[in-house]
């Protein structure tokens, strides 16, 4: 398939909603080959409306970061129509909430399987095509719980604690070869991932937990703030275009100030503070029973 020197072709996994298929759309839109995989091609209709919408072209492909068989499928593929792989958006991921006892072993487990090595399994398959043509670009998305901690979150920020640890490590790796790394760390937007995508552990919401009133109170928390969110998730859609055509590249990418501000927060302030908050928001002020 012939291609022009501004026309990328684009690996983006996680594309049935949010930042991903907005992403998805937006890049097709501008022209580029983009190969927008998903867990579920039944949920594809969504994008290829956007797509549609747009004016552009996209490929869809089924596409599971648990399953490596699916991974290679979809990266050979690649190869043989177009030989390389320009740039990969490794955003397919969920947030699991809940306290940690409320958490199973096998819930946590696969929240890294998806979250952490999902994204490592992606990257072991397309590293090889760019290394050889030294030139690409990986765009891991991460979030700002990568980078801070609340309570009823283990699960998520574990996960995304791992993916800024193994992302700057490829940022070194990979330099040698031309390759560049970015990881976009985004606050809180109005997307699925809280709404039809949203997901708990089991025992979250079991009155007989003894984190059940916590559980509950942060849960209204988010929703009310979600409910108030301003913020386009189209900006991180723009940001990710930007990082992919664009020459210069930085390792992170905090996308709003409100997110920026708490990361700095969490680096300035000390944990005892940010408990105290927590205690009162979360606990009802509550000294002897909160976690």
């Amino acid at each position: 398939m012939s291609q022009n020197d501004t026309q990328k072709v684009i690996l983006i996994t996680g594309t049935s909603s949010g930042f991903g298929l907005l992403t998805a759309a937006r890049l097709a839109a501008a022209g580029h080959f983009v190969y927008a995989t998903m867990r579920d091609v039944n949920k594809q209709q969504p994008l290829l409306d956007e797509v549609k919408k747009r004016r552009g072209q996209v490929f869809v492909r089924e596409l599971d970061v648990t399953k490596p068989v699916t991974i290679a499928q979809v990266v050979a593929q690649i190869k043989d129509r177009h030989a390389h792989i320009d740039a990969l958006v490794n955003n397919a991921g969920f947030a699991l909430g809940g306290f940690f006892e409320d958490i199973s072993e096998e819930e946590m487990r696969k929240q890294m399987e998806v979250n952490f090595f999902g994204v490592q399994s992606v990257c072991r398959a397309v590293i090889p095509l760019m290394r050889e043509r030294k030139q690409g670009v990986i765009v891991n998305i991460s979030s700002i719980a990568g980078l801070t901690a609340s309570p009823g979150l283990g699960a998520y920020n574990a996960s995304k604690w791992a993916l800024e640890g193994f992302s700057e490590t490829l940022y070194y790796e990979l330099s040698p070869f031309n390759i560049k790394v970015a990881l976009i760390e985004p606050g809180s937007y109005p997307t699925q991932i809280f709404t039809d995508n949203a997901r708990y552990g089991k025992s979250a919401m079991d009155p007989n937990s003894p984190y059940y009133q916590y559980s509950r109170k942060i849960k209204g928390i988010v929703d009310n703030y979600v409910s108030k969110l301003t913020r386009d998730p189209e900006d991180i859609a723009k940001l990710i275009e930007k990082i992919i055509t664009s020459p210069g590249s930085r390792l992170r990418y905090i996308p709003d100030w409100s997110s920026w501000s708490r990361v700095m927060a969490s680096r300035i302030l000390p944990p005892s503070l940010h408990n105290f908050v927590y205690r009162k928001a979360v606990y009802n002020g509550n000294t002897n029973n909160a976690v």
